[in-house]
């Protein structure tokens, strides 16, 4: 009974049961938060198990290994997709995956009423994403949060508390962004 002796084994596999874990293994494409949305469900863990500190940083620890792991995965994925597929196939994902980014872009930039300079800088950011696999979903939106003007991160926190449901759900990681599937 590995549960019974370890208490840390317990608080994992409630983890697991929660969903962080499958929320950090998002596949290549895949909205979550990630290491946020695990961060979310380890203060909900602390809240109802009464975790010390000692255990939670274990358990953060824990996820933010398998988190990395998870990344690296993702890219060996990505390379091996791109073994198989042929130039004009590569170049046609390429060519989708640009025409989503720019999609989300044309959102975004409704939405905050970005200037042209602020639509350009983002659309850098975002397309660092798509090649850049240690650019975590926090330094992501980090770093676009610079871009945004204090009203602008504001109207995301509003717009991210309707889609939510209001009561519960707080600001959120980081800025609060998301809505629906991680995204703006």
């Amino acid at each position: 009974m590995l549960y019974a002796k370890n208490p840390i084994a317990i608080v994992l596999a409630c983890v697991l049961a929660t969903g962080a874990a499958g929320a950090l293994a998002r596949p290549p494409g895949g909205h979550s938060l990630g290491a946020d949305r695990a961060d979310m469900h380890l203060e909900r863990m602390a809240e109802r198990l009464d975790l010390t500190e000692a255990q939670q940083d274990e358990i953060r620890a824990i996820l933010a290994e398998h988190h990395e792991a998870t990344g690296a995965e993702r890219a060996r994925l990505r390379q091996h997709i791109d073994a198989v597929l042929t130039d004009e196939q590569r170049s046609l994902r390429d060519q989708q995956m640009q025409s989503g980014l720019e999609r989300r872009l044309d959102r975004m930039a409704e939405r905050l009423d970005l200037t042209d300079a602020q639509r350009e800088e983002m659309r850098a950011i975002m397309a660092e994403k798509h090649t850049n696999p240690e650019l975590t979903p926090k330094d992501l939106r980090e770093r676009m949060a610079a871009v945004l003007t204090d009203e602008q991160r504001e109207q995301l926190t509003q717009t991210r508390h309707r889609h939510r449901g209001g009561e519960g759900h707080g600001p959120g990681p980081a800025l609060g962004w998301g809505g629906e599937g991680g995204r703006w």
